[in-house]
């Protein structure tokens, strides 16, 4: 039961857990952000913004400057994810140990870019004229493939 341990929780990560809580400016308007989508109510009105409508934004010159490379850092970490993900839904009986760590890579990397993302556009001490970023989810990618990397003997039986 414990392999399917690591699938679960990244499709966890993907799907449902919002990575970072964040305010807009001084206040104009707060949000959350998971892997694939953001939502966010501000003072125009609520939103909610899946990754391909950021895509779109960088490609049509919406975003630009700090936005549009913390959104490209945010999606180039969103691809490790996803890569992280299917690897670990191929599912094997005994995956080797180059698996398991191509796995956890993956995932490191992904919260690195994360993290990456949100100090490009909030500062390095996650607060700025930008507003305010609270990236919880982040320190748990990060944690959690370091945890399955080290645990990786028991956690494949």
């Amino acid at each position: 039961m414990t392999k399917y341990l690591i699938p679960i929780f990244l499709l966890f990560i993907c799907f449902i857990m919002p990575i970072q809580i964040y305010s807009i400016g001084d206040g104009i308007g707060a949000g959350v952000q998971g892997a694939f989508y953001r939502y966010q109510d501000s003072s125009y009105g609520s939103s909610f913004i899946p990754v391909n409508r950021d895509v779109n934004y960088i490609i049509t010159g919406i975003y630009g400057g700090k936005t549009a490379l913390s959104t490209l850092s945010w999606l180039i970490g969103d691809i490790m994810l996803v890569f992280a993900t299917v690897l670990s839904l191929m599912g094997e009986k005994d995956p080797d140990d180059r698996k398991i760590k191509i796995i956890c890579s993956f995932l490191m990397v992904s919260g690195i870019l994360f993290l990456i993302s949100v100090m490009l556009q909030y500062g390095i001490f996650l607060h700025g004229d930008a507003g305010i970023s609270m990236p919880f989810g982040v320190p748990l990618i990060v944690i959690s493939s370091w945890y399955f990397f080290k645990m990786r003997s028991t956690l494949f039986l």
